[in-house]
């Protein structure tokens, strides 16, 4: 495949939330994703009070500990720091107040939604985070629940200032049924600014491949060269790509 390709969703900073274990599984993630053709492949560990009680500080600190090993190794793709927000109500404050972590450029910032229940006042909170200058990226969609029922729910996300994010796993039935019609539905319609690899472990990254192949079949060289370049570049440059 091309080079150029760009992972913005992806979990390779060891031992910091649910993702790469070590850090030569976090080295071997990179690697793959290199061969793939990624060029640029952004971490983002979970920030999620309770759960994964990481702030921005502490994702810095984790980043700054393996940063050298891999720039040390010139043949693994560019990295990034950002972080993959939960839009509770204390996150969305740091959101706020400038605490949280977007994407490289300041602009974009990737949040994950509850999978059951569609959050409250959730348009008028993406509507806030737009008046305070950041874009909010919606992480794999075609994960909640909400959006397999009213696959509208999200053109009206989109509408409130929304880009979306396509988790290519889920085309590869990684989540299950459900999840896979809901992701080839949203593609029908043309409500993907992105897609990521959202990868945890190294055996996720043969998903992205075989995604990536699922994509080119159906929609053509361009839909692949788009939501892997076009669409996250425009992204880290601080604008919402065209659909």
């Amino acid at each position: 495949m091309p080079s150029g390709y760009i992972d913005l969703h992806c979990h390779w900073i060891p031992n910091i939330d649910d993702g790469a274990r070590s850090v030569e599984d976090g080295l071997r993630m990179l690697a793959e994703l290199g061969a793939l053709g990624f060029r640029t492949v952004v971490a983002t560990p979970h920030m999620r009070p309770g759960l994964f009680d990481n702030t921005r500080v502490d994702l810095e600190n984790a980043y700054a500990q393996v940063q050298p090993v891999v720039v040390s190794k010139p043949d693994l793709p560019q990295i990034a720091l950002s972080s993959e927000h939960y839009l509770d109500d204390t996150v969305f404050q740091r959101l706020l107040a400038g605490s949280g972590l977007p994407y490289p450029g300041g602009r974009a910032v990737l949040i994950e939604l509850s999978p059951v229940e569609c959050p409250s006042l959730l348009d008028y909170r993406l509507v806030d985070l737009c008046r305070h200058r950041l874009i909010p990226v919606i992480a794999h969609p075609e994960r909640y629940q909400y959006i397999w029922k009213a696959p509208e729910k999200l053109e009206q996300l989109i509408r409130a200032g929304a880009a979306t994010l396509l988790d290519i796993g889920a085309l590869e039935g990684a989540y299950g049924r459900e999840p896979r019609r809901c992701a080839e539905q949203l593609l029908e319609r043309g409500l993907y600014h992105a897609a990521c690899s959202d990868a945890h472990r190294v055996a996720d990254i043969d998903h992205v491949l075989a995604g990536m192949e699922a994509i080119e079949r159906r929609y053509g060289r361009e839909e692949v060269e788009y939501l892997f370049h076009t669409g996250p570049q425009a992204l880290l440059d601080g604008r919402v790509p065209d659909l």
